[in-house]
């Protein structure tokens, strides 16, 4: 452990620095945490130069500063081992010296070791990388440096991996170790040989030779007597002997070459932080290889107390790396707290990660994607997690890091082995076993076919990949080919899983392998055998081509009867002169183009044919030998399953795609949160009415304050273990409406249904929460609540239920799936055919019939031609490109239900609608209390209007009553003596009398509702009127009604009735009509009643009457209700009445 104690003089270090110093007292040194002093060159007496100058600095010649810049270099060492904060005070001041005074002999190290500060502490990896170039620039003066050695260490395990490839440091460590023995500097001799060896091993070099190289410098080290090195190295040779499965414990430094138990305690002794942190680190990797997860975190917080002492080489991201993967395998089992503690240190080490990979992403790039795929596992983000695999695996393979490609792999067979993809699992798994056993780690080897049986059905007796294997034929010699050759193809096939790189990097491999100049990959689609991909060898540039074809016909294009043969048999066809030998020389295609060589080589996957290879030379004759037939029947079964795995991948994504599309579709929020209570999912209406969307941070005791969901009515927040979506996690089924979400000054009430997913062990693997705006639906309530104290002091009950729903979840579709059974309406997609293509689980209760029974009928089929007839309008408006809402009573086998739906058409790319997705609500209750309400406001109408008529009624008739006794009392007086008064008067008494009559008659007509609207509406009305006339005129009278009909208000309806009871007398007394057409039709915007007769017709005079009403009274009712008629008539032509009234 490094000393923050300022040193004092007296003490070696301490001397030597007031020397150097020139006498002046020496600056307090800089404690743990602050900035070194001196670190910046831009000061008023030493002004920075352009880098590439300093190279050509005249040489120093003042004794002073000579002595000072050797004094400086000599305690450099001793302050790194004793006092590394010191470091950059010391270098920084012989920087300054140089620019001043001139470049000294010292210089190349001084610039070496500046350049490692910028690196290391300043974190300016481009300018101390120029300082390293200038360091060993200057070394490479033909004069020979006795600070060569030093000088090389430094530049090459502190700078050079911060830009370019760690295995480039290999050779010029070597030369330091060889430099170091020539010139005297036995002790950064060492240095070099240590950086080797553990650069050797950080590359993932094979074990078995990085343990070689470790024992023979372990002996050279030994012999020039550094013990610092020898224990540093030997740390790290018994952690290689644990992988390579010589020890009992891996995860134990206890063996041939170290012993933890001792050395420990003597590191701590020799203030040896450097090998403390070494052993830590080792254990730290050992154990998280060997799934040792809390042990390997207990090492990783015991290391990070040293981990300064590492701190610029290439030590130092791999720690930070395997401190991320420890930490992150046990989060699923921490706490709220402990999981929060570790995504904010996940996040630190990744942001320097991420530095490191900008700068080299040969290194650190593949690392960088492997924390994040872990990360991404974690918190249940399933299609990143895939993503950074493959990232990880293809950056660790490209660049040649054995053992982290080993690790990519092994993590994400775990990862799909979690998901329930063995098949992928398993492949995977192998690729890991694989890469394992190349690097030398017999250990890890074992530990996973112990540890994962069952993806190992049988030993695997892997070859090592330095050797040839002979396989021997009948009537053939051995055929021997590269193992090794084999291997790698066969990883790179099974490495990807798009199809269309797949197929891409099939052709070469193939065509590599085959020695073949032109080749086709033949497979089935849509029951035919096409050409999907082509590749070529271009001779003279010697680089292969390939091209995806899109689904190309054989026809015309190969030779079809082998390629029909090799279907057909699922044998292999191998042709060394086609045009002379075998069964097919007069194929037209092998005459027209003259082909030499033909192998036809079907790919199997368990004796099923997944497709076909054709391989061509038209240049040699016998092209395909033995050998390359042998390799390409080895790589057939891999192509055949990696063919099918990318299929099953890319259909999985599109169903995957699909089921986003429905979820984004419908109008409802949507949210799901994975097992361990992490939001995993929020569709765009969920975003709009929460205003926030995923954030994977979020524990699920902060959901309510997070995403401001609060208890209905209060400033409290809705508690967390009453939320639907958490108590799904617990397994139940809940519904609530008492929950607010509030968005700045908005607050919106909504209704919660949650529901949990279980996977196939029956374990909660998701929770959903559907939600929707209740606002209006709340208001509704509130106002028939008010009605209701009013008239009936009750309180109406919500009857609305969510249905529960169980799947077994077996992949992503099947997931999404599940997510719209569980919503409480009908969700659907119907295509350009009208046929139903995706229905939820509610469809099933609401028509009582199984959802398979649904599937692929026709919207009539399953409605009904009646049904089906009304809504027919709508849904051709949505396939001309409309969202369309409306309202509707719809028979089902449970009964009638007022539904509330809305249709929105799917566009493809064309912008051509391809069909429509619909979300149909139950809306029964709501249609209900609206038509209640109605109906109290109409009996007040009505009993306002009795009262008022009833006074009128007696106003007029005391009137006219009073009159006629007064007239009737004069008539008798006079009756005998003036008989002509008196009858003057009777005949007054006779018109007070009519007149009062037909007052009163006239108010009780406008009282009086029409007795067919007493009990029915205003249609149902119209038909039995109708069928009432033809049943009594024998004339045939038709009624019928175009649109959905909705209640009109009861004034309109009544006077709309009288009008069409007098446009009918008038057509049956009148008109002589032998055939009649009434017709109600219902639009969005306005009522239509349509009156139509065969009969006679008359010129129109507005101003005549017939029977007291006739036109003009159709008129004035039609001006009481603000509507418009029309009255079309002429002779011999029949009439036909409209009246037009606004909804």
């Amino acid at each position: 452990m490094s000393n923050d104690k300022p040193y004092p003089a007296g003490t070696p270090l301490g001397n030597g620095f007031a020397v150097a110093c020139e006498g002046k007292p020496s600056p307090k040194l800089p404690q743990r945490g602050e900035p070194a002093q001196g670190t910046s060159l831009r000061s008023a007496d030493s002004p920075l130069r352009v880098y590439e100058d300093l190279i050509h600095l005249p040489q120093m010649h003042e004794p002073d500063k000579l002595a000072a810049m050797r004094i400086l270099s000599s305690i450099t060492t001793a302050a790194y081992s004793a006092a590394p904060i010191l470091m950059p005070l010391l270098i920084s001041k012989q920087v300054s010296l140089s620019i001043e005074y001139g470049n000294a002999f010292a210089s190349p190290f001084v610039y070496a070791n500046f350049g490692l500060i910028l690196c290391r502490q300043v974190g300016d990896i481009e300018t101390g990388y120029e300082f390293g170039q200038l360091a060993l620039r200057q070394l490479s003066q033909p004069k020979p440096h006795s600070l060569k050695a030093r000088t090389l260490v430094i530049v090459n395990t502190f700078i050079i991996h911060w830009k370019d490839h760690v295995r480039d440091t290999s050779q010029p460590l070597l030369e330091a170790y060889q430099s170091g023995l020539e010139t005297g500097d036995l002790e950064f001799a060492a240095y070099g040989a240590h950086s080797y060896c553990f650069n050797s091993y950080a590359v993932g070099s094979e074990l078995v030779e990085v343990e070689r190289e470790m024992t023979k410098y372990n002996e050279a080290i030994r012999q020039i007597k550094q013990e610092t090195a020898l224990i540093w190295n030997q740390i790290f040779q018994q952690a290689i002997a644990n992988l390579m499965g010589c020890s009992t414990n891996p995860t134990r430094l206890v063996g041939k070459f170290y012993n933890e138990e001792n050395g420990l305690p003597q590191h701590k002794i020799a203030n040896d932080g450097t090998a403390i942190f070494n052993v830590y680190f080792n254990k730290l990797f050992l154990c998280y290889l060997f799934s040792k997860y809390v042990q390997a975190v207990e090492n990783s917080t015991i290391a990070e107390l040293y981990l300064i002492r590492v701190t610029g080489s290439p030590l130092g991201p791999f720690y930070y790396l395997y401190d991320a993967l420890a930490r992150l395998a046990i989060y699923p089992e921490s706490s709220a707290q402990t999981q929060s503690q570790i995504l904010k240190k996940v996040a630190v080490n990744q942001k320097k990660m991420k530095q490191w990979a900008y700068y080299a992403p040969m290194n650190y790039l593949h690392k960088y994607h492997l924390v994040e795929a872990e990360k991404a596992r974690t918190l249940g983000q399933w299609f990143k997690a895939e993503e950074f695999y493959e990232q990880a695996i293809l950056g660790a393979r490209n660049n040649d890091y054995l053992q982290e490609e080993a690790l990519a792999y092994e993590l994400a067979a775990k990862f799909y082995l979690f998901r329930g993809r063995e098949k992928f699992a398993q492949t995977y798994m192998k690729e890991a076993h694989y890469c394992y056993e190349r690097w030398g780690a017999t250990a890890k080897v074992r530990d996973l076919e112990t540890r994962y049986p069952q993806l190992f059905p049988q030993s695997s007796d892997a070859a090592s990949p330095t050797h040839k294997t002979s396989v021997t034929t009948s009537n053939h010699s051995p055929i021997t080919f590269d193992l090794a050759a084999v291997m790698k193809a066969s990883l790179a096939i099974s490495s990807e899983i798009e199809l269309d790189k797949l197929l891409s990097s099939l052709m070469k491999i193939l065509i590599e392998n085959a020695g073949a100049q032109t080749g086709f990959l033949i497979l089935e689609n849509s029951g035919k055998w096409v050409i999907e991909a082509s590749g070529e060898l271009k001779e003279s540039e010697n680089t292969y081509t390939t091209q995806l074809l899109q689904s190309i016909p054989t026809a015309n294009n190969l030779p079809e009867s082998i390629i029909n043969y090799v279907i057909r048999t699922h044998e292999c066809v191998i042709l060394n002169d086609a045009t002379r030998e075998g069964n097919f020389i007069h194929e037209p295609y092998i005459q027209h183009n003259q082909i030499q060589s033909i192998l036809c080589l079907p790919l199997l996957n368990q004796c099923k044919l997944v497709g076909v290879l054709y391989l061509e030379n038209k240049l040699a004759a016998g092209a395909f030998t033995p050998e390359r037939t042998q390799v390409l029947n080895l790589l057939s079964s891999q192509a055949a399953i990696a063919i099918e795995n990318a299929r099953l991948y890319s259909k999985l994504r599109e169903g995957e795609s699909r089921m986003k599309q429905f979820l984004e579709a419908v109008p409802v929020g949507i949210g799901v949160l994975d097992a361990a209570g992490r939001v995993y999912y929020v569709n765009q209406r969920g975003i709009q009415l929460m205003g926030k969307g995923i954030d994977p941070f979020v524990a699920p005791d902060q959901i309510p304050e997070i995403y401001q969901f609060y208890l209905a009515g209060t400033d409290q927040n809705y508690p967390t273990e009453k939320l639907p979506v958490i108590r799904a996690l617990s397994g139940e089924c809940t519904t609530v409406d008492d929950l607010e979400i509030h968005q700045n000054s908005a607050i919106v009430p909504v209704e919660v249904w949650g529901t949990p997913i279980f996977d196939e062990q029956g374990n909660v693997a998701f929770a959903i929460a559907a939600f929707q705006d209740i606002t209006e639906r709340k208001q509704a309530e509130h106002l028939l609540a008010n009605y209701n104290r009013t008239l009936e002091q009750q309180v109406a009950q919500r009857t609305a239920a969510l249905q529960k729903s169980e799947a077994e979840l077996r992949h992503r579709e099947q997931e999404l799936r599940l997510i719209t059974d569980a919503l409480p309406a009908l969700v659907s997609y119907v295509d350009a055919n009208r046929r139903y293509q995706f229905i939820n689980r509610t469809y099933e209760v609401w028509f009582s019939c199984n959802r398979n029974e649904i599937l692929g009928k026709s919207v009539c089929e399953l409605l009904g031609e009646a049904v089906y007839q009304r809504v027919e309008p709508y849904v051709n408006q949505v396939f001309e490109g409309q969202t369309v809402t409306l309202e509707a009573e719809i028979p089902f086998p449970l009964g009638k239900k007022s539904i509330s739906a809305t249709l929105i058409p799917d566009f493809d790319y064309n912008a051509q609608v391809r069909g429509f997705y619909s979300l149909i609500t139950d809306i029964s209750e709501q249609r209900n209390a609206a038509l209640r309400e109605r109906k109290r406001a109409e009996e007040a109408l009505i009993l306002e209007e009795r009262n008022r008529m009833a006074r009128e009624i007696h106003d007029t008739l005391t009137q006219s009553f009073t009159g006629v006794i007064i007239h009737a009392r004069t008539a008798v007086s006079k009756i005998t003596v003036d008989p002509q008064k008196a009858q003057a008067h009777l005949a007054q008494v006779q018109n007070l009398a009519q007149t009062g009559l037909s007052e009163a008659r006239r108010s009780v007509e406008a009282l009086r509702r029409p007795y067919l609207l007493e009990n029915s509406d205003l249609l149902s009305a119209f038909k039995h009127l109708t069928s009432q006339l033809e049943s009594s005129t024998g004339i045939t009278i038709m009624c019928e009604a175009i649109g959905i009909p909705y209640p009109l208000p009861s004034e309109v309806e009544n006077n709309l009735l009288r009008i069409g009871q007098e446009a009918l007398t008038n057509a049956l007394k009148y008109a002589k009509a032998t055939e009649i057409r009434v017709e109600l039709i219902y639009q969005s915007t306005q009522c239509i009643l349509r009156i139509k007769d065969d009969g006679q017709g008359f010129v129109i005079d507005r101003s005549s009457s017939h029977n007291g009403f006739g036109l003009l009274g159709m008129a004035e009712r039609a001006d009481l209700i603000g509507a418009q008629i029309q009255i079309q008539s002429a002779l011999g032509q029949g009439t036909e009445i409209t009246v037009s009234v606004n909804q």
